[in-house]
């Protein structure tokens, strides 16, 4: 058993995960992220979770951004103190939340590499893309993940993909599956085009009801949603904890 964490834009969120099975051991822990979203907020947030379900020692944290040694860039839903020098530390300290680091999209993409579907990620390139307050990527080619790719953040003539794409900009502008679809192919063709992956695989918020959305894409390559749907993230944060923990941490830190 090993507590997961997954902290977003809009909500923090975890649970207990059975590591043999990768299915959650309790109900998910949710606290709306702080306005203010400091690592201290988060440590604060983090501890109160674990607290509820009863846990204590190293729990796995997934965060949105690239983690750069003792902080974490490109985190534009949580407070610029993340990436200060040493902005990390309360997070990885004992008397703090204790914690073994992943970035978010590529905790889901650990999660599926785990307990998803067999052979992904073994048969060329497989891009991940978490759909949420932003849009969180992770790269999986022939079974090992490529960490720390930030493909949402790639700008077409329209924007920024997770600013125009995202969970939050449906969500906010209503969108249709359709005019979501317009907003999203030139990335899709973008990736396509510079990558020439085997296969997508969509989580986070969105993969709730992607069925809806993905009828009205055009590609050439299958596309699915993720195993372990939403909770693929916490799932993945606590595969992070265990790897690090047994030494086979390579994406993690």
């Amino acid at each position: 058993m090993q507590l997961g964490i997954d902290v977003g834009g809009t909500s923090i969120k975890g649970a207990v995960v059975d590591l043999g099975t990768g299915e959650l051991a309790g109900a998910i822990r949710s606290e709306p992220t702080p306005e203010t979203a400091t690592p201290g907020d988060v440590v604060s947030a983090i501890g109160r979770i674990a607290s509820a379900v009863g846990w204590s020692g190293p729990v796995g944290v997934a965060l949105p951004g690239v983690i750069d040694g003792s902080l974490l860039r490109h985190a534009p839903n949580l407070s610029g103190a993340f990436e200060e020098n040493g902005a990390l530390a309360c997070l990885r300290s004992q008397e703090g939340a204790n914690a073994v680091l992943i970035n978010d999209a590529d905790a889901a993409g650990l999660a599926e590499l785990t307990y998803g579907c067999a052979g992904l990620g073994s048969d060329g390139l497989t891009i991940v893309l978490t759909f949420g307050t932003g849009i969180g990527s992770a790269l999986l080619h022939n079974g090992d993940l490529i960490a720390n790719s930030e493909l949402g953040g790639l700008v077409g003539s329209s924007g920024r993909f997770e600013e125009i794409a995202s969970g939050r900009a449906i969500s906010a502008e209503a969108l249709t599956p359709v005019e979501w679809a317009r907003r999203a192919q030139p990335f899709f063709d973008e990736l396509e085009a510079m990558l020439n992956p085997s296969r997508w695989v969509v989580g986070g918020g969105l993969s709730e009801n992607f069925d809806r959305f993905a009828s009205s894409l055009d590609l050439s390559k299958p596309i699915s949603v993720a195993h372990l749907g939403m909770h693929a993230g916490v799932v993945g944060a606590a595969v992070a904890a265990r790897r690090v923990g047994d030494g086979s941490g390579a994406a993690v830190q």
